[in-house]
């Protein structure tokens, strides 16, 4: 049985494309977010707060970037699913 959306047919091929180019697009997104979290771990808060930012805003840009994005990026690099989708394996 065909799948159509929006008057378009779904194939195998396109399902596969889509699902590596988002694993691609997720896997590079938390290896740039890694790469941010090292510089924002040398900057004191009192340096971000010059710039402009307020406590409020550092405290949720490092909150997430120091805090919660080291978790993330060790589940997607450890996940089988992504490897597979990626294309290099379990």
């Amino acid at each position: 049985m065909a799948i159509v959306q929006a008057g378009k047919p779904v194939t195998a091929d396109s399902i596969k494309a889509t699902a590596g180019n988002l694993a691609t697009l997720i896997r590079d997104s938390v290896q740039q977010g890694d790469a941010f979290r090292v510089q924002l771990e040398s900057w004191p808060d009192a340096d971000l707060i010059e710039l402009g930012l307020d406590q409020a805003d550092v405290n949720a840009i490092k909150g997430f970037y120091i805090g919660d994005l080291p978790q993330l990026k060790n589940t997607v690099a450890a996940s089988a699913w992504i490897k597979q989708l990626l294309g290099t394996g379990v």
